[in-house]
């Protein structure tokens, strides 16, 4: 349940003091300046010489510094930076004017020209010296990062010279006077613009804003004008030590860290706007530092300062807006050590290796391999390449006998291989004792790729199999295979059992013996770890695509609009303007929702984990006759269509919770991208990207229509229902601070993950999210272990869940190689419903073998963290994202793991089944369970300069 609590490091709202009468305002000349770019190679270039500066969205942004001695000591009552453009067809627009929490060196050098020792977008000193912690990027030490603050203005119209002005927070300048910023960051928040005529959309894509720089000479360079309030030499008082807040249902955090916790306190003169902070008699480095809130936390992680058991000794002194630094607050903190590592209590399983002989089937041999084994029906090559012998002896197949092992509600299963000619095959396994354990046979069905005939679809083995097989017409094929899936089930008897595979064509027969391990341990019904498997749309049958994904122990989850903002038919309940009829909608969704659709699958009656709402910013209220071409959501609209946005909130959070539909977490998303306007006004109705946002007015806008979302939920009151506010971030280095107080489920794309993980994972755990990795499936041709590494790679990074983000195939899926279909249309094969590919079994091994994880954190009372490190360690996984569309704006790329064997993956797996064994096991929290962010009360994101409308 939502909770009101103290704010953690929050930005503090500053009222503006009112100037002194009659007295002048101060002139602050610009001392030092230079630009930064994020593109290509001029992340590594200075231009501290150059005689302009340029601010480009999030590609490019300057940094500006003044000496801050005429201001110490005085309360500052208003700022204004003064800036001449220099590029005319593009002036200001809205800027942000922030602090900025790490020194910097100026340079000498123009247009990004590399120079040691000066600082570039990449390093505070290149070429090796980072913005913050190893590895940290300079979007640590801005922006709401590392302890800043920042506020935006519109800037003036350039005057007859093409100065502009723009109000700045006296905070902001307040800061520098403190010591706790070390200059004025500027920050160009409108981006891309455009224009519109009638149905001819135009858009100018991050135009070049150019202003002139100090070195541009006296006439031109920039300055800031302030006007001073009182004066202020009063200190704050001591901060005052407080007791870490407690959040009851609040997941563990991910990784290592010890936090530190303080009041703000009270301040005579202007407010306290940050700290000075000692570790142990040593300063601790200004990007660790909270900035002034009511509680502050500082949380340190391992390398960040030298840290000893059994504590360390915290001096905290804070400093006021006028430089008056207080006294300290002198503390203890307890610290027993880092987090231990994760031991294995057992030996990695024997690998059985040699050459044996491959059975003979008639003309055939027989072999046995991993599901995820890829053979080419002609060449007999191998993906990933295997070692000689593999074929007949490898993890699963041994001295002509197959080894399984499986928890309950398990899947597992092998792939036979038949090389050589054979006809009118029959397959059989029976295990002794049977008890609830099933078994389903597929055979692999071959496409066209780039390297010839592969195997993806999985067709259920109806009739008798051939090799060659006829229905595919593949010359020269020489092999073909079956899967063998055995489903152990709830109620299966734990311990050794015998199975036999017999295989039969015409009077040809062979049995192999099949030997069952049933550990005594469940994988759960509910979820902890969600492979999402989304959709933009769903053929007629869907109900049946939404069923192969429960089996498949992932969630199809289907964007209900379209880019025009037009709800597929049915999927939203119908609206008249007052009020919702719900009748068809419910008896659609309804069994998705209350599990009934899936009673009979081995997830009994579990309802779908997650699950798309139709709102959106062109439904229920239309974006026609609302919407005034404003690039800033708060100021776009009419009261009453956000007023109809939060009455569809709240209505769906009230019917959900009158269903008892308490299962699945309901997700407010916004998809809608401003660039499918470019074939037509009416073609697009978003005039934002929303869907993974880049330039600040697309993240204000997600942030408006999450404030809409989250008012109407609370106004439904306590309930069941579990309303989520979710974006899809590919950026998630410049969403700043604004989507704090909104964003409940982060869905972030693969490669950011990782570059920013740090920061990703503080959000995390700071506000409760859940956490989403993002990105694209192998190709029919490459690795078919890749979905399984990303499961991994996820989880133990922190993670709870990826989406592949399309996932749907089509008939031409059967003609030519489609790395987005994971489900196959069945209609190719006659089969009503779709067909799973091998790739969307990956998944299913993915998910269990987290699952396998989970428990084992669960029970074993290791981190995440630790077991994380263990697992990536064994699997000696070293990812590599790579694009799959270099020419496209946006690409989810693929995450790679080089040549990441089944067998490596089974080994793990059995290992951590024999951890589980010594243990008693203890279920893993399922991820609907994961509670409502907090939303502390004074959470509320920065916004505009005080008092500037």
């Amino acid at each position: 349940m939502r909770s009101r609590l103290p704010a953690l490091a929050i930005f503090i709202s500053f009222a503006a003091a009112p100037a002194t009468a009659a007295e002048p305002a101060v002139k602050l000349p610009i001392t030092r300046d230079t630009r930064f770019s994020g593109v290509g190679d001029e992340a590594d270039g200075n231009s501290g010489g150059a005689s302009m500066l340029k601010v480009k969205s999030i590609q490019e942004l300057s940094l500006l510094d003044f000496d801050p001695a005429p201001l110490k000591g005085r309360v500052v009552a208003r700022a204004t930076l003064h800036l001449k453009s220099a590029s005319p067809q593009n002036p200001l627009r809205r800027v942000t004017v922030g602090t900025f929490a790490a020194e910097w060196e100026e340079g000498t050098a123009a247009g990004y020209k590399p120079e040691k020792g000066a600082s570039t977008f990449n390093r505070r000193k290149h070429p090796d010296e980072p913005w913050a912690y190893p590895g940290g990027s300079l979007n640590e030490v801005m922006l709401g990062r590392g302890g800043t603050i920042w506020r935006m203005a519109d800037a003036t119209p350039p005057d007859a010279d093409g100065w502009q002005t723009v109000a700045v927070e006296p905070a902001v300048v307040m800061a520098r006077v403190a010591g706790v910023s070390y200059g004025l960051l500027v920050f160009d928040d409108t981006g891309s613009e455009w224009t519109r005529n009638g149905e001819t959309f135009t858009q100018k894509m991050l135009p070049n804003r150019f202003i002139f720089s100090k070195e541009a000479g006296p006439k031109s360079a920039p300055f800031l004008t302030v006007e001073l309030g009182p004066a202020d030499t009063t200190p704050p008082d001591a901060p005052t030590a407080v007791a870490a807040p407690v959040f009851p249902d609040r997941r563990p955090p991910i990784g290592d860290g010890v936090d530190v916790y303080w009041a703000t306190p009270a301040d005579t003169g202007w407010a306290t706007v940050g700290f000075h902070v000692e570790v142990d008699g040593k300063p601790v480095p200004r990007y660790l530092i909270p900035a002034a809130g009511d509680v502050a936390r500082m949380r340190l992680r391992p390398g960040d300062v030298p840290l000893r058991p059994p504590g360390f000794a915290v001096t905290v002194r804070a400093v006021d807006g006028a430089g008056n630094v207080g006294p300290p607050l002198e503390l203890r903190q307890e610290f027993a050590g880092w987090g231990k590592r994760f031991e294995w209590n057992v030996e990695p399983p024997h690998r059985p290796n040699g050459a044996g002989r491959a059975p003979k089937f008639g003309a055939a041999e027989v072999f046995v391999v991993d599901p995820l084994d890829k053979i080419h029906p002609v060449t007999g090559a191998m993906t990933p390449p295997q070692a000689d012998g593999y074929l007949t002896t490898n993890h699963l197949w041994h001295d002509g006998s197959v080894s399984l092992d499986a928890a309950r509600n398990e899947f597992v299963g092998f792939q036979i291989v038949l090389r050589g000619a054979v006809e009118k095959v029959s397959a059989e396994l029976e295990f002794d004792p049977p008890d609830d354990i099933g078994v389903s046979f597929y055979r692999y069905v071959h496409v066209p790729s780039r390297n010839g005939p592969l195997p993806d679809p999985l067709v259920p083995l109806r009739g008798p199999f051939a090799v060659p097989t006829p229905e595919e017409k593949i010359a020269g094929q020489k092999s073909g295979s079956l899967l063998a899936e055995v489903y152990v089930g709830h109620g299966a008897t734990p311990g050794k059992r015998k199975g036999r595979l017999k295989l039969r064509a015409g009077k040809q027969t062979l049995d192999v013996p099949v030997a069952l391990m049933v550990r005594d341990f469940s994988l759960p019904d509910r979820l902890s770890f969600v492979p999402e498997m989304n959709c933009y749309e769903l053929p007629a049958d869907e109900l049946e695509y939404y069923r192969l994904a429960h089996w498949h122990r992932t969630v199809v989850n289907r964007v209900p609009y379209t880019q025009r903002g037009e709800v597929f038919d049915g999927c939203a309940p119908v609206w008249d303007g007052k009020a919702f009829d719900w009748t068809a909608w419910d008896a659609r969704f309804g069994p998705l929702l209350d599990g009934k659709a899936f009673a009979d699958l081995p997830r009994k009656r579990v309802p779908l984990e997650l699950f798309y709402l139709p709102l959106h910013e062109n439904w229920p209220a239309p974006m026609a006759g609302n919407y005034n071409g404003s690039y800033w959501a708060d100021a776009a609209f009419p009261p009453r269509y956000r007023d109809t946005f939060v009455q569809a909130s709240r209505a769906f959070a009230a019917h959900f919770s009158d269903r008892g539909w308490s299962g699945t977490l309901f997700q407010g998303f916004l998809n809608n991208k401003v660039e499918f306007k470019q074939k037509g006004w009416s073609r697009a109705s978003s005039p934002w990207t929303l869907d993974e946002p880049v330039n600040w007015q697309d993240y204000w806008a997600l942030k408006w229509f999450g404030d809409a979302f989250h008012e109407g939920v609370w106004a439904a009151g306590p309930g069941g229902a579990k309303m989520r506010y979710r974006c899809d971030i590919s950026r998630p280095e410049w969403q700043r601070d604004g989507l704090d107080a909104v964003l409940d489920c982060n869905v972030v794309a693969g490669a950011a993950f990782h570059q920013h993980h740090r920061m990703i994972i503080e959000r995390r755990d700071r506000l409760g999210q859940t956490l989403t990795v993002y990105g694209g499936t192998n190709a029919v041709e490459a690795n078919n272990t890749q979905p399984v590494g990303w499961c991994l790679d996820a989880w133990t990074l922190g993670a709870d869940g990826v989406e592949p983000w399309q996932t749907i195939g089509t008939l031409e899926s059967w003609k030519k190689a489609d790395e987005l279909s994971l489900f196959y249309p069945g209609r190719p094969v006659g089969l009503r419903g779709p067909v799973p590919s091998v790739r969307l079994k990956a998944y299913l091994r993915g998910q269990q073998d987290v699952e396998y994880l989970a428990l084992l954190e669960a029970s074993s009372g290791a981190s995440r963290r630790a077991i994380g490190e263990a697992v990536r360690a064994a699997l000696k996984l070293n990812p590599v994202w790579q694009r799959t569309d270099r020419a496209a704006t946006e690409d989810a790329g693929v995450i790679q793991f080089g040549d990441l064997k089944p067998q490596d993956l089974w080994a793990l797996r059995t290992r951590v089944a024999a951890e589980l064994g010594r243990l008693k096991v203890k279920p893993a929290p399922p991820l609907t369970a994961a509670p409502v962010p907090e939303r502390p009360a004074t959470l509320a994101s920065p916004g505009k300069v005080s008092g500037v409308r």
